[in-house]
């Protein structure tokens, strides 16, 4: 079954009639990037966990519902991003910042200290990151998934939109929107765009 010849709407159709191999080569597809979505969303690894866990029960559960409207991957997508948005609607509380260690992890801000650079220098780059993590964390949680997917995962506008479930214009107006809000949000901090090295 993990032939990579069964496309997502194949196994979908595999897994409304119940075989289980079809569900696990789904999951190995696309566990990875939609725990990444999910994670964007709430902040919160063990809440992260649960909810892809759930979004793949209910892709068990659900999988006779699809009906070729978009991609599967598309449809898998929106189940973890509207359970991710309900618990988000459940805590009442915007999403809390990602650990400094999973950020820099995420989007390797852990620039490695080179011979030449001075400690000055060094603390500076370290500053300037944090200004950035914190000026991203602030950004309303539609504008920050789509830059991050674009500037730390190297995503297309077409691709976010398939990836998040949003129009391509919706996608260029909040990527936009995001960039202009981080820009004053930085130069109100004393840093230029051009100083942060993500």
């Amino acid at each position: 079954m993990r032939d990579p010849q069964y496309s997502d709407e194949a196994l979908l159709q595999l897994i409304a009639r119940r075989d289980v191999n079809a569900l696990e080569t789904l999951y190995d597809r696309h566990a990875r990037t939609t725990y990444s979505l999910i994670s964007r969303i709430v902040r919160e690894a063990a809440i992260a966990d649960e909810l892809l866990q759930d979004t793949f029960l209910q892709v068990w559960r659900k999988a006779g519902e699809f009906r070729g409207e978009g991609s599967a991957a598309a449809w898998l997508w929106r189940i973890a991003r509207n359970k991710s948005l309900d618990q988000l609607r459940r805590q009442k509380a915007r999403p809390q910042p990602i650990a400094t260690t999973l950020v820099d992890e995420q989007y390797s801000w852990s620039t490695p200290i080179t011979a030449n650079a001075t400690v000055e220098q060094t603390t500076e780059r370290a500053l300037a990151r944090q200004r950035l993590r914190q000026a991203l964390s602030d950004l309303p949680i539609e504008q920050r998934m789509c830059v991050e997917l674009a500037y730390f995962e190297g995503m297309t506008q077409y691709e976010i939109a398939n990836y998040v479930g949003i129009p391509v214009g919706t996608v260029k107006t909040r990527i936009r929107l995001g960039i202009e809000k981080l820009e004053r949000m930085l130069r109100a901090a004393g840093l230029e765009v051009e100083d942060v090295e993500p």
